[in-house]
This record gives C-alpha cells, structure tokens and sequence, in this order.
C-alpha cells in the first residue's frame, strides 16, 4: 500500500464522489487511510459472483461503510451517468 501513501501524500484528495475499489475488494487492494482519507460517497467493487478467492473482503467492506457500495456479483451492471451535473447510477440485476 506504499502507492497509496504515495498518492496520498502528492494529491490532495479528499471527499470524492467515486472509488473503483482495486483488485475486486481483496484484503491488498485499498488499505483504511487509504479509503478514509477519500472519503467516497459511491463505492464500485467488479467482482465475480461466489469467486474462490472470497472477495470482496469483509474487512474492506466494513471500511467502506459510510460509502454507497455497488458490486457487481449483487447489482450486476452499473451504469454512472452524469447529467446536468447530477450523478444517476442504474443497476441492471444479473
């Protein structure tokens, strides 16, 4: 996670719209200060449906608790539109 120190620590990001969560929600794809420090209000996790690898992880999920979170092994397809500067997100269930 020294990438996301180092992300962290050049930009001044905080309170984003939007995270696609990395490497489908694993327990190496985006650390708490990491995710904290963001602060999304729309969490995107891309992962496959009763995967063998458990993903997304719960420990993940419950650091992304205060953020909307779409999956697509729950929502299927998601769609981000923005329109008018206003965000509509459709889920299209599998």
């Amino acid at each position: 996670m020294k990438k996301e120190k180092d992300i962290l620590n050049k930009y001044n990001i905080k309170n984003i719209d939007f995270l696609k969560v990395g490497h489908h929600g694993s327990n190496t794809s985006s650390g708490e200060e990491f995710i904290n420090s963001m602060n999304p209000k729309y969490s995107f996790i891309s992962v496959g449906k009763n995967n063998r690898y458990g993903h997304p992880n719960k420990e993940v999920l419950n650091i992304l608790d205060n953020s909307k979170i779409y999956r697509t092994d729950q929502d299927g397809s998601v769609r981000f539109k923005v329109k008018n500067n206003k965000l509509q997100i459709e889920t299209c269930p599998p």
